[in-house]
């Protein structure tokens, strides 16, 4: 195989792969926690008697707090992920000749170092969506829409980007042996609890375990001095020990979300809706910039990441 055949075959398979990607799956499933968080006393009472804990009568208490929780982490996990999910697309591009070969086993640390590490300006922000910087436009209109569309892109990209950085702890904390905190204080709700719940009155109390030293959290960034330092399980045979269990790292403490105060499902759903936008610029762009040509060139930027409208462009090339 010489290198023009190895360029069209993988093109043709490239194309195959992402004329079978569904871009809306994760939203779809952030969607569903959503629409299960309003209906979750209805949709879990047919086998609450499963799903409910020793202490809980009729199973209410469990779908208040347990339920919930573990709803939250579900979304918290699929928006991670779903960011996951863009930067491996956008890293496996960076060889196209080996495009499947790098997506379908790509190498998670990998990724996530490169997330962490990308550097977002206009030119990295065109060159990993695959579209052009510089164009001469006849029309204003046509400019301005170009310059609103590029703004656009790399404000989603910061926005996502940064989310990743904050939950990333908090997705691998529920991945890798539930360390979160379903229960946080380890007592039942009561019925007033209960009744707040269901008319939407008890916000979520996201947390998820952590249990290095403070210096080490500091270090890692899993401690926030304005959330304070919460220790659950401060009882008499641990808190005389606390100095040497720290040392260990061999104690419990609760790490929150950096949007505490305003946490809400409808948060998770804005950065699904945000991932979404930029997975099918992505795909669009890359797409038409392998099985490009000559002639007439196509790339899209986002106009409402919302409605999941676009901007779509086009300019004459010829193939370099």
């Amino acid at each position: 195989m010489n290198k023009e055949q190895r360029r069209k075959a993988s093109i043709d398979l490239s194309l195959t792969y992402l004329n079978s990607y569904y871009a809306n799956w994760r939203l779809t499933k952030v969607l569903t926690i959503q629409k299960l968080l309003i209906e979750k006393y209805t949709f879990y009472k047919d086998f609450s008697s499963d799903i409910k804990q020793g202490d809980d009568a009729d199973g209410n208490a469990t779908i208040a707090q347990e339920i919930t929780h573990g709803l939250y982490f579900d979304a918290i996990a699929h928006c991670v992920q779903y960011v996951e999910d863009l930067f491996a697309l956008i890293k496996s591009a960076q060889q196209p000749d080996y495009f499947v070969r790098n997506i379908i086993t790509y190498k998670a640390g990998e990724v996530t170092n490169f997330i962490k590490n990308f550097k977002i300006n206009s030119k990295t922000v065109s060159e990993i969506y695959h579209f052009p910087t510089e164009l001469i436009f006849s029309e204003i209109k046509n400019k301005t829409a170009f310059d609103t569309g590029s703004r656009n892109l790399i404000e989603l990209t910061e926005d996502i980007v940064k989310f990743y950085k904050e939950y990333e702890f908090f997705y691998n904390q529920y991945k890798h042996g539930l360390s979160v905190a379903m229960r946080p204080f380890g007592n039942v709700f009561d019925n007033e609890q209960i009744k707040k719940d269901k008319v939407g009155e008890f916000d979520p109390y996201i947390a998820v375990y952590d249990n290095l030293n403070l210096e080490a959290a500091g270090k890692k960034g899993t401690l926030n001095i304005q959330h304070g330092v919460l220790m659950p399980g401060f009882t008499e045979n641990v808190r005389p020990f606390v100095g040497e269990l720290s040392k260990e790292n061999n104690f419990l403490r609760l790490v929150f979300p950096p949007d505490l105060q305003n946490f809400a499902i409808e948060l998770l759903v804005d950065k699904a809706r945000k991932i979404r936008s930029c997975i099918n610029i992505f795909i669009s762009n890359y797409s038409k910039q392998i099985s490009f040509i000559e002639g007439k060139r196509e790339f899209q930027l986002p106009s409402d990441y919302q409605k999941n409208i676009d901007y779509f462009c086009s300019y004459t090339k010829t193939e370099d």
